[in-house]
């Protein structure tokens, strides 16, 4: 969640978890202030690993995080800042140490910000609105990328003018003005000013979403009845209990169930050092359930987990280290190279790489044009090798390919050069 990919998905998906998780609990006792809850939570959590692991690790987390939604979506300055206080510990535990040392910066400078900023800001001028309405309201960054970065990459915007400053310049300035005389254009036409309905509904209260989350919602329970009520005090043992598996870890070195508290001791100490330590690198202080050792040493003998050796020899056959090369290369060919072409067979055009190329490109004299080397780009080469055609294989793509060398070989000495992607695992 803390990363960042798919939002509103994953949002969505850990509010519907953890009520699904906390229905027996509602089941169980009348509650009617959050409070009464989390009082209850924090007993069980006290009373288990497991149950404060799930307490601390998932459902507060999911409780802040909607919490800060309803801050921005409500512009209520307050409970943004009383939010943030809650989140900090958790960067610290996750490991995002960017959110987790400049996040920190920006708390104590929003606590010591001028007070005519603050007055402006305690009236809701912190977020963005779209439109007018209720619960609407959205964060500075995320109005940017739904205008000036939506509009950007779509029709008429900065593809293929990335690398001209003053065009890209002149494009940014004048979208604002832009968008106002085609607002007024809209209402001349018209002959009344147009104005956007007020929301006073969420997408979450429409029909369809209903339904859809209620099926959802079944399913998560249908799985959480397969596995161990992570909030049941009397079916866990005294180590940590993996829900689904039942497996059971008691290893000294895991600390995963004391995240909040590790991530909180870690933040006060690198406040503590400011500002010589701000730049300084941070540490991981949480060890999770995975982490620990791999095997037990019995007497003279060493005991591995014959599951997780599996597991990741799985891993190895499918992935792409191994193939058989012959069995690769008899694979028929598809009748357009859908990576260069798009559906109705017109080929794509790779503007940012033609504007580049016309930067760089210089005029030489063709009479003395003694060529001793060509530097040929591999990806553009595989762009103007003839396609095979009447079905024909991966080999013969490659043929073609040795030939359109081997031309250049006959004039000077060929180095090809492929564009190279540097990753870890």
């Amino acid at each position: 969640m803390l990363i960042g990919k798919k939002f509103p998905e994953n949002v969505r998906v850990l509010r519907m978890l953890v009520e699904e998780l906390l229905e027996p609990v509602f089941e169980k006792h009348e509650l009617e202030r959050m409070d009464d809850l989390m009082k209850i939570l924090e007993d069980a959590a006290s009373k288990n690993r497991t149950t404060k692991l799930w307490v601390d690790c998932l459902i507060k987390p999911v409780f802040t995080i909607m919490q800060y939604i309803r801050a921005e979506r409500e512009a209520d300055w307050p409970l943004h800042l009383a939010t943030v206080k809650e989140m900090m510990p958790l960067f610290y535990t996750a490991a995002h140490f960017n959110y987790a040392r400049y996040g920190l910066y920006y708390l104590r400078a929003i606590e010591e910000m001028p007070e005519e900023v603050r007055e402006h800001f305690m009236k809701g001028q912190h977020t963005m609105h779209h439109r007018s309405g209720l619960f609407n309201g959205i964060w500075s960054d995320m109005a940017i990328e739904t205008t000036f970065m939506r509009y950007g990459h779509g029709q008429n915007g900065i593809i293929g003018i990335t690398l001209r400053p003053e065009t890209l310049k002149t494009w940014a300035y004048s979208m604002q003005a832009c968008n106002k005389v085609v607002e007024n254009l809209d209402s001349m036409r018209d002959h009344e000013q147009q104005k956007c309905p007020s929301q006073t509904h969420h997408k979450e209260e429409m029909k369809a979403r209903m339904k859809s989350d209620g099926e959802d919602r079944k399913h998560l329970r249908e799985k959480l009845e397969l596995c161990i009520d992570p909030l049941n005090n009397d079916q866990h043992p005294e180590g940590l209990l993996n829900i689904v598996t039942g497996k059971v870890v008691d290893h000294p070195s895991v600390n995963v169930d004391k995240a909040v508290e590790l991530g909180t001791k870690q933040m006060e100490t690198f406040e503590a050092g400011w500002p010589a330590s701000f730049h300084a690198p941070i540490q991981k202080c949480v060890t999770m359930m995975a982490a620990f050792r791999k095997h037990i040493k019995v007497g003279d003998m060493k005991l591995f987990d014959t599951e997780m050796i599996y597991a990741r020899a799985m891993a190895l056959q499918s992935s792409h280290r191994k193939f058989d090369t012959n069995n690769l290369m008899s694979h028929e060919l598809s009748p357009k190279p859908t990576s260069m072409f798009d559906d109705s067979g017109h080929m794509k055009e790779a503007k940012t790489k033609s504007t580049l190329k016309n930067a760089l490109k210089v005029e030489v004299s063709s009479r003395h044009a003694d060529v001793t080397a060509s530097f040929l780009d591999g990806c553009a080469v595989m762009w103007v090798v003839s396609w095979p055609t009447g079905g024909g294989t991966v080999q013969d793509f490659l043929n073609n390919f040795h030939r359109h060398i081997q031309v250049h070989l006959q004039t000077s000495d060929v180095y090809l050069i492929f564009d190279r992607f540097v990753y870890t695992i």
